[in-house]
């Protein structure tokens, strides 16, 4: 039996072995100067990533210098995230913390919150409240540049809360209101930005409170929303005062709004004599998200031509007749002259068209699964005019064996004339900057006409 002094021995041998391989969790202590900001009545912040809440570690200046301190013990082989917070309320209050958006200190794929470094002993990291210094001594404050916002307001009608500027770098959903002092639905506000660093921002309509998100403009998708920043606005860098002209909702570059669209009405019309025996007819497509019982078409003379009137943005649109919610559709083949009236995306083909103009308008009859009616009262074969090829893509070729002035235009499906051109022999004409769809060609002479359906693939 091992005596008691040589158990001892053993014991204190082993045990700074115990030590080195059980943890690599060390102290790491923060301290960041805040001579550039005014510590809020709530106190000053660590917290985020690794750290914890928004309030998760509160930082003291226990000598008044407005150096702020505190520690917390981390694994030193992992990094992550943190960053400060100024004046923060509660665990969830993220409103309140440095913006390093755009500095090379800040993360963008973790919220532009700091990285933690990687340590393999007790750390001191330091930091001036947000900025990029590696040390407490904060680099000599940027001139503050007096900023302009304005936003045209014409496209939406103003809650009563009234119009605000927020997010990102101006602060909270209520962080600048805007007014209209002379009545022209312009808004504009002044705010004093250091112009560096850019960031985002974002117009607010009506909010009630501080946190009232839901309220802003939505940019979701349009190129100038920053995705990765909850679809605000990106405010550009400047190095002198700036005013910067919007339109609410919109990517336009300054006050003046773009026309909105004006809807029309049109009129769609299926020839339902040769289709599969069916209870209820529909228009299924683009414009109600292909539903299949959204848009119901009716035969009110009962001479199997049913008709729908639907109100339609300019625009391009696919769309189809189907029946008895998607039990019954059109297959149309685009090897065949389903062609003319269709196009191709992926597996599917579909009716096509692009609709323009200002002026309600009745589309053609389409048979069942066919382009146009076989009734139509137009004679394509007129040898006196050749309109080629079909379909066409950059050029069409039009061939005139009469010898005499003649006219050519091209007509977009709903009737707004796109194209005319004299000529007495041949011709041809550039279609390449035409959307792709279905259109009408006339060809006459004052004696003859020929009137061809074409698709521009």
């Amino acid at each position: 039996m091992l005596n008691m002094k040589k158990i001892y021995a053993l014991l204190m041998l082993a045990l700074p072995m115990l030590g080195f391989a059980q943890t690599n969790d060390h102290v790491v202590t923060f301290k960041v100067n805040t001579a550039n900001i005014t510590v809020g009545s709530n106190g000053l912040f660590l917290g985020g990533g690794v750290i914890g809440g928004a309030n998760a570690i509160q930082l003291t200046d226990a000598d008044g210098n407005g150096v702020y301190e505190g520690t917390d013990t981390l694994n030193g082989s992992t990094g992550g995230n943190f960053i400060f917070l100024n004046n923060a309320a509660n665990a969830s209050d993220w409103g309140t913390k440095e913006n390093l958006a755009g500095l090379p200190c800040g993360d963008p794929a973790n919220y532009n919150d700091r990285t933690l470094p990687t340590f393999t002993q007790d750390t001191t990291l330091l930091f001036c409240f947000g900025t990029c210094a590696n040390d407490t001594v904060c680099p000599a404050p940027q001139a503050d540049y007096l900023l302009t916002l304005k936003v045209n307001t014409s496209n939406i009608t103003v809650g009563p809360n009234g119009l605000y500027a927020g997010g990102g770098i101006l602060g909270n959903a209520r962080a600048l209101e805007l007014t209209d002092a002379d009545g022209n639905g312009v808004y504009e506000a002044d705010t004093l930005i250091t112009g560096q660093g850019g960031g985002n921002f974002i117009f607010l309509n009506s909010p009630a409170n501080d946190s009232d998100w839901g309220t802003k403009e939505g940019l979701g998708g349009l190129p100038c929303s920053d995705p990765n920043n909850y679809d605000d606005r990106i405010m550009p860098s400047f190095g002198q005062d700036t005013t910067l002209g919007f339109c609410f909702g919109t990517c336009a570059a300054d006050t003046v709004c773009p026309v909105p669209l004006t809807p029309v009405n049109v009129t769609f019309r299926s020839d339902r004599t040769n289709s599969p025996s069916f209870t209820d007819a529909y228009l299924s497509g683009t414009m109600n998200g292909w539903s299949g019982d959204a848009t119901p078409m009716t035969d009110a003379d009962g001479d199997g031509v049913y008709e729908v009137t639907v109100s339609l943005l300019p625009g391009a649109y696919e769309w189809k007749f189907t029946a008895d919610n998607w039990a019954i559709q059109e297959n149309l083949d685009p090897a065949t002259s389903d062609s003319v009236c269709t196009i191709t995306q992926g597996a599917f083909t579909n009716r096509y068209m692009v609709l323009g103009g200002t002026v309600d308008t009745t589309l053609e009859i389409h048979d069942w699964e066919e382009c146009g009616t076989v009734t139509i009262g137009i004679v394509e074969a007129d040898a006196n005019f050749v309109v080629k090829p079909n379909p066409a893509s950059d050029v069409l070729f039009i061939e005139n064996t009469t010898g005499t002035a003649s006219t050519v235009a091209i007509y977009s499906v709903t009737g707004a004339k796109v194209m005319e051109q004299n000529f007495e022999a041949n011709t041809r004409l550039d279609v390449a900057a035409l959307p792709r769809g279905m259109y009408i060609v006339r060809v006459q002479n004052g004696m003859t006409e020929r009137v061809v359906r074409i698709a521009l693939k």
